[in-house]
């Protein structure tokens, strides 16, 4: 040890962490110990979704020479994620604002909520984010989100001009390690919560500065600065033998103090502080290295919730921490695997067998590298042991294991390209489809439910902090000429909520496209005399979204036949000039009479 080190007291410069702080660290370990059976069975299917070979699956216990992995589960997961993904947002308008009195309902209040979040949401690529939370609700079985307003600012360099950047809402999604909670209790949203993440100095000095919302203590960020400083004078060892904090994905606390990076633990929820005597209700408490308390306040919602939002794809009963739709398929993946290598195996046999050797024989390698066997005495016998070779003929009915796969993962069977054996009308195969996207269905109506919380959360924080006047673009429906509309605060202050409408929409106009088709075609003459065809095929078109590119046009067809009929008596009139026309040699021209 250094003598400067040696003037220096370990326990002067580590301050022993307050009791809130060690309580929160000691809540972050406890429950995320009390999920590692789930962390264990997350841990085994992305092994199997992310797997090159079977030698970094549990297919590796299986002893056969080859390792080959047939990717059956990753091809479930990428169609899931697909098909949920076109599902909940199809188009761009895949939500609208609904008003609970009068003056909500109005068109320009609607445009002017819905049109603010759809440009938002855009510049953010909101799409991209709602593509890596259903990436996590299909491999984890559960994703997190969080909604937090954002003001960006740029400093130019040179001249040092400050210019305004994203000012408004933000989802950020939330790594399933990173988040904890009581897995025991009755719901996400009343659970106390955990959020981890892992910040150098230098972000967590520039939220400090440019988020002054977020209420960082100066002073306590100043002392972890400065106790980074002086541990550099110190042995590691001397100091981990004092310190008995331990941190995620750091051998020891020395490594994770000389790392560079600062482990923050935000705690949302209901605790009780012991030092000051106090029951802190609905507040968020910022812990920095498991020791010091930068933040503590009230939360600044309406409800008094954070917002952070959690959804599950099979639920389970009293364990918030949810099953996903690959985690009963491992197995089935084991046999494809342990079978598809076990046949190789059997071939190898077959193509190379086991000698077996009789007799005072001596080997040696000839000049082609093959093997060459001398019996000196000729009382010796060398053999194929041929395996049993009826193993070829057996139906492992492999192609009939994956097409289970990707039934009990819940995805349609129709909707997938699959189709089911037999001939069928097309209200047929409709009918099926339906029936076959049930399970479907409810589970993107279960990720929609996960979608309404995100954007009426993304609203009530805009209308929270929107403090100037912002400008979105809107395009009519009608015209599709390009606006731009002033938005502030009052516009947003409507009474009413945002709902998702892309996958519920999407299979409502199925199911009414196939019914109006189905009315049509069985109606007799005389019941269909009653039915207006304009209305039938404004309403097919609605159904089916053709009514974004075509445009019903009363008795079109009558007006369109006869310019048609008119084009060809031209036409026909021209021909009969030209084949009565005779034309001599000079150029004179000779009509001849009829």
């Amino acid at each position: 040890m250094s003598n400067a080190a040696n003037s220096i007291d370990i326990h002067d410069i580590f301050q022993a962490p307050s009791s809130l702080a060690a309580e929160i660290a000691n809540k972050w370990s406890q429950w995320k110990m009390g999920r590692n059976s789930w962390e264990a069975r997350v841990k085994e299917t992305v092994n199997f979704v992310y797997a090159t070979s079977t030698k970094e699956t549990t297919n590796s216990e299986n002893n056969h020479s080859h390792s080959t992995h047939i990717p059956i589960l990753t091809l479930v997961k990428d169609n899931l994620d697909s098909n949920y993904l076109m599902s909940a947002i199809p188009n761009d308008k895949w939500f609208e604002f609904v008003g609970e009195d009068r003056d909500s309902t109005l068109k320009v209040k609607r445009d002017a909520v819905e049109s603010y979040l759809r440009t938002k949401n855009r510049l953010l690529k909101f799409r991209n984010t709602v593509a890596k939370l259903i990436s996590d609700w299909t491999l984890y079985g559960n994703c997190f989100a969080s909604v937090d307003y954002i003001r960006e600012q740029h400093t130019d360099p040179i001249t040092g001009e400050t210019t305004l950047g994203y000012v408004g809402p933000k989802v950020n999604r939330i790594s399933p390690y990173d988040i904890v909670f009581n897995v025991m209790g009755t719901s996400f949203a009343e659970a106390p919560k955990i959020v981890r993440s892992l910040k150098t100095l230098g972000e967590l000095a520039r939220d400090s500065e440019e988020r002054p919302e977020l209420g960082y203590s100066s002073e306590v960020l100043q002392q972890v600065t400065e106790l980074r400083s002086k541990l550099n004078q110190i042995d590691p060892a001397d100091f981990d033998k004092i310190s008995q904090l331990q941190f995620d994905g750091f051998n020891t606390p020395m490594d994770y103090f000389n790392s560079g990076f600062v482990e923050v633990l935000e705690f949302y929820g209901d605790i009780y502080d012991t030092v000051n005597n106090k029951f802190l209700k609905n507040h968020v408490i910022t812990v920095i290295d498991k020791t010091w308390v930068v933040r503590s306040e009230p939360l600044n919602t309406w409800t008094g919730r954070p917002h952070i939002y959690h959804s599950g794809w099979r639920l389970r009963p009293d364990n918030l921490m949810a099953m996903g739709p690959l985690d009963n398929l491992i197995g089935m993946q084991y046999y494809i695997n342990h079978v598809e290598n076990a046949v190789a195996d059997g071939l190898d046999q077959v193509l190379t067998p086991d000698r077996v050797l009789i007799g005072d024989i001596t080997t040696h390698y000839g000049d082609n590298g093959q093997v060459e066997y001398e019996i000196p005495d000729g009382q010796g016998t060398v053999t194929n042991l041929i395996p049993d070779l009826s193993f070829l003929n057996a139906d492992f009915r492999l192609q009939t294991k994956s097409d289970q796969m990707e039934l009990f993962s819940g995805a349609p069977r129709e909707a997938m390209g699959i189709r089911t054996p037999g001939e069928k009308t097309a209200f047929e195969v409709s009918q099926l489809q339906n029936a076959s996207g049930r399970m479907f269905q409810n589970k993107i109506n279960q990720f929609e439910e996960f979608l309404e919380e995100i954007l009426n959360a993304e609203l009530e924080v805009a209308r929270r902090n929107l403090d100037i006047t912002d400008k979105i673009k809107i395009i009519d429906d009608d015209t599709g000429v390009e606006q731009f509309l002033t938005i502030t605060k009052e516009d947003l202050l409507a009474n009413g909520r945002l709902i998702p409408i892309g996958a519920r929409h999407f299979a409502e106009q199925a199911r009414l496209a196939q019914t109006i088709t189905s009315v049509n075609q069985n109606l007799d003459e005389e019941m269909r005399s009653h039915l207006s065809s304009v209305e039938m095929t404004q309403a097919l078109l609605e159904v089916s979204g053709a009514d974004k590119i075509l445009e019903v046009k009363p008795n079109i067809r009558v007006s369109e036949r006869l310019q048609a009929q008119r084009l060809a008596q031209t036409a026909q009139d021209q021909l009969d000039i030209e084949s009565n026309t005779i034309v001599d040699g000079q150029g004179n021209v000779d009509q001849l009479s009829v």
